[in-house]
């Protein structure tokens, strides 16, 4: 056990570092490459945000742990919505600031509420069949396109950096994220094994919140400086990506194992918990695009704590 304890903490401790890191290499060697600030926002940052939860599902699903790829799949987008925008909101009304988003987050808003309902529906014919996979990735794909032909960008904040060496400094990040990815898959399974516990909790747990905390501790410091446009922008995209990219993975391994110890009945209500909090998200950002508005701490703490009652029917 203190094996798995060192190996989760020393894998969230280089997942914080690391994924910082990989996020504004890529933002910079994307600009260096001539792409437009469109694309970076919609493509690579939200890609650099999910990096850490397609990684751990890899090496997840290299064991074919189905279950267990679930369980990250919804419990990082649960923490997203809750842990991450709960935090912010939290920040926000402490400080006693008001809040807007601009109009042109709502079409964004509509997408993520129909690959939530997508994501939905594959978790509950199949989440383990190269169709299922096609499906998701034909779905990401066509988002992606939406994205360049209306030219809305996801709004985020990069420092500028114009160093030669930000595309040696992007695979060495990559490569510390994977290494870091590796040591939570290690110490979750070794968790498994020690306690028995289901791979849908492990993977609703040690490995989404393992992989949400930089985006936890991104969401405070740009709400700190009044980003609060970044934060809901990057949420939509990381959920996005993380439904129909990282849910994609299980599939293209084409493994009879993969479904093993998992019933769609049993985790129906995580999905109700993970489509409810998305919709409420959406529907708070939509009023805050109409109307500048303050935060109440009662709002902040209800979307806090929304993971925290999920957990019960996780276990």
């Amino acid at each position: 056990m203190t094996l798995a304890f060192v190996s989760i903490i020393s894998g969230v401790a280089l997942i914080w570092i690391s994924a910082e890191k990989l996020e504004k290499y890529s933002v910079l060697t994307a600009k260096q490459l001539g792409m437009s600030p469109f694309l970076i926002g919609s493509t690579v940052i939200a890609f650099g945000t999910s990096a850490p939860e397609m990684l751990t599902t890899l090496f997840v699903s290299l064991e074919d742990q189905g279950a267990m790829v679930i369980g990250n799949v919804i419990g990082s987008n649960v923490a997203n919505l809750s842990l991450v925008f709960g935090s912010m909101l939290f920040v926000v009304s402490v400080s006693k600031q008001t809040i807007s988003q601009p109009k042109s987050i709502n079409k964004n808003l509509l997408i993520l509420l129909i690959s939530s309902l997508l994501v939905w529906v594959v978790i509950a014919i199949d989440p383990f069949n190269i169709t299922s996979s096609i499906v998701l990735l034909i779905a990401l794909l066509a988002v992606i396109s939406f994205w360049y032909k209306s030219n809305q960008e996801i709004p985020h904040l990069q420092d500028e950096d114009r160093s030669g060496n930000n595309l040696i400094k992007l695979i060495l990040s990559l490569v510390a994220l994977v290494f870091a990815a590796w040591l939570i898959t290690k110490g979750a399974n070794l968790i498994l094994e020690s306690y028995n516990l289901g791979q849908l909790f492990i993977g609703y747990t040690v490995l989404a919140i393992g992989t949400s905390l930089p985006e936890i501790a991104a969401s405070v410091s740009l709400a700190l400086k009044r980003r609060y446009e970044a934060v809901a922008g990057t949420l939509i995209g990381s959920n996005i990506f993380n439904g129909l990219c990282v849910l994609a993975i299980p599939g293209l391994f084409r493994s009879n194992q993969m479904s093993k110890g998992w019933e769609y009945s049993e985790w129906s209500g995580l999905l109700v918990i993970l489509f409810t909090i998305t919709l409420m998200f959406c529907t708070y950002i939509f009023i805050l695009s109409k109307q500048e508005k303050r935060v109440g701490v009662l709002l902040s703490i209800l979307f806090l704590s929304i993971y925290f009652i999920s957990l019960v029917y996780a276990y």
